[in-house]
């Protein structure tokens, strides 16, 4: 893995979503005024690469449930299709979720699951292309709309 953290992180997704995933998703963090907040991703990216513990499937996963307990559901809706594209199957998705309800209480793990249940029925009608917010065609400007456009918080 190479030690620039944007070169890695360009790399690693090239690798999970081919090739040129990784410079459109960097055009994607490019809106993240901050130099130091966007290589922080980047390098979050190289982390996710390091696979001699935890499997790339694995860390998705905790990403996933992590952001649903913290309301991030943009970004968890988009973890929940990225472990969709890599083949992981609903139900256990859907279990990681419904166990939030441990720690969460049932009513927050439940709006959690209607969340997830959204994005996996958009990855089931669109594919990859449900993707295209965070790895934006060359073609054309960023996607920046519905539950995966940028916002103030993540309690929208």
């Amino acid at each position: 893995m190479p030690d620039d953290p944007l070169t890695a992180s360009e790399a690693y997704l090239d690798a999970l979503f081919g090739p040129g995933a990784g410079r459109r998703h960097s055009r994607f963090l490019e809106h993240v005024e901050h130099p130091g907040l966007r290589e922080a991703l980047h390098r979050c990216h190289r982390t996710e690469a390091d696979t001699r513990v935890l499997s790339v499937e694995e860390n998705y996963l905790i990403g996933m449930c992590v952001l649903y307990a913290l309301h991030c559901f943009g970004p968890a809706g988009m973890f929940a299709r990225t472990l969709l594209h890599l083949g992981v199957d609903r139900a256990k998705l859907l279990e990681a979720v419904a166990r939030l309800e441990m720690w969460t209480g049932p009513v927050p793990a439940a709006v959690a699951a209607g969340h997830l249940q959204r994005a996996a029925d958009d990855w089931a009608r669109r594919g990859t292309a449900s993707l295209d917010a965070w790895f934006p065609p060359p073609d054309r400007p960023e996607s920046r709309t519905g539950d995966d456009a940028p916002r103030k918080d993540c309690h929208d």
